[in-house]
């Protein structure tokens, strides 16, 4: 995956804005998403899965990582997501010419069309954007919605476990899953 180094005036910017947005953001996240955010790193995601392993009736582990996510989030969706809760124009377009910067190779500039760029100060937020609307506010649903028995979820990045106590729920969550990731273009690793 090509590196996307932006300009120093980039970073600053792309900080304050990722500060701006993690203000926004961080009452919406949900209790299960862990992974750059402040106070949440992978210890406590660890800590948080082995006290729902132990604490609930789980007997069944799905185990979860979306392919190449940084690479395949679409653009078009994420300016989206960011519109829910962002209604200054401005801060949108900034945000898309930072998706669509893309890299060079071979001293060609080569625009990007999906993902965002690696190295970025502000990638790993709007990884967690996506992954919000995408994944998180639809888990949750499923389970307040289709589960009969225990279900126990902890998210990484693009990386989540999930526990069920019963193997057919476990089944069809997954297959709902995969349906509902490639809606937004997104694919679970085999």
């Amino acid at each position: 995956r090509p590196l996307g180094i932006a300009a120093l005036e980039d970073k600053i910017v792309q900080q304050a804005v990722s500060t701006v947005l993690s203000s926004i953001y961080e009452q919406d996240f949900l209790g299960f998403s862990y992974g750059f955010r402040q106070g949440r790193g992978q210890h406590d995601a660890l800590d948080a899965l082995s006290i729902g392993i132990m604490s609930r009736r789980v007997n069944w582990i799905l185990d979860a990582d979306i392919r190449s996510f940084f690479d395949e989030i679409d653009h078009e969706w994420m300016l989206r997501f960011l519109s829910h809760r962002v209604a200054d124009r401005r801060m949108i377009r900034l945000i898309r010419k930072w998706l669509k910067a893309g890299t060079i190779e071979d001293g060609r500039r080569v625009a990007s069309t999906r993902g965002t760029p690696q190295g970025s100060v502000i990638s790993p937020l709007l990884a967690n954007i996506y992954l919000h609307y995408t994944l998180d506010l639809w888990t949750q649903q499923w389970r307040n919605r289709h589960a009969a028995g225990d279900v126990i979820i902890v998210r990484y990045a693009d990386d989540s476990v999930m526990g069920f106590q019963y193997e057919g729920e476990a089944r069809r969550f997954l297959a709902a899953m995969r349906e509902r990731l490639a809606k937004f273009g997104l694919e679970l690793h085999p």
